[in-house]
């Protein structure tokens, strides 16, 4: 899989001259001339090609045809940042689900490690791990990672969203009801805000402006989590119980291998 910004806009036949990063993945597949590829811009597209040319620091492939690619899981995952080699860990992981978008919240009980999570560079490297776990996955879709935010400013941001953007609002909490059963009302259709805390728990006030804000509290188990391990359980709940719409992604195979 190659990441290429601006494929949607192209034509089965255009020759593409890809940039010094994909030219580097390819010569790390030993990709030859005549290789099939697949094509992503990050934003559902998905396009199938063949190498023309590797040489050098340059690589080029001609378009063929559009593919079918799997559809976003529409969840927003909001997060109280943590150490930073498991919000890396968390961002990949849930690219790798298709995750529709990321919001890194400050919490009161991880502030002492939350400071590295206000770097520009930081999130820089988080995006960076993001398409590689995309192109690794083989998927289409590249989450907005949104900037740092407080759970106040978040919550007021949910707030201005009406209900046909934002159809359910969970927050994940070991003392709520099973996950599956507060999702068993839901029809599956819309885009859920899926909130996860730190490992010590929100504070008092920042659950009651969870809950004045209509988030629901549910559980994946009994057990105390780290934060991107009740992430990525909610995660696969969720996209269990959303329908499945029979897209798959087609195109040729450019070798990775994928789960």
């Amino acid at each position: 899989m190659l990441y290429v910004p601006g494929v949607s806009g192209r034509s089965a036949g255009e020759i593409l001259v890809l940039d010094d990063d994909e030219t580097r993945h390819l010569r790390a597949l030993r990709a030859q001339s005549g290789t099939g590829v697949r094509l992503t811009d990050g934003a559902g597209s998905m396009w199938a090609g063949r190498l023309t040319a590797l040489r050098g620091r340059t690589a080029e492939c001609v378009l063929e045809g559009t593919c079918r690619s799997s559809p976003r899981l529409p969840v927003e995952l909001a997060f109280a940042v943590g150490n930073k080699a498991h919000v890396l860990w968390l961002v990949e992981k849930a690219t790798e689900m298709g995750v529709g978008g990321l919001q890194p919240l400050e919490a009161t009980r991880s502030r002492s490690v939350t400071d590295a999570g206000r770097s520009p560079a930081f999130w820089g490297k988080a995006r960076r791990r993001a398409v590689a776990a995309m192109k690794q996955s083989g998927g289409a879709w590249l989450p907005e990672i949104g900037p740092p935010s407080s759970v106040q400013e978040y919550v007021e941001a949910i707030g201005r969203r009406g209900r046909a953007e934002l159809s359910l609002k969970v927050r994940l909490d070991g003392a709520g009801d099973a996950l599956l059963r507060v999702l068993g009302p839901w029809d599956g259709i819309g885009r859920v805000a899926l909130v996860v805390g730190p490992e010590g728990g929100w504070s008092l006030e920042e659950m009651d402006r969870f809950d004045a804000a209509g988030f629901l509290p549910a559980s994946v188990g009994r057990l105390v989590l780290r934060f991107e391990t009740a992430a990525l359980a909610g995660l696969a709940v969720l996209a269990q119980h959303i329908p499945d719409d029979g897209a798959a992604t087609g195109g040729p195979s450019d070798g990775s291998s994928g789960g």
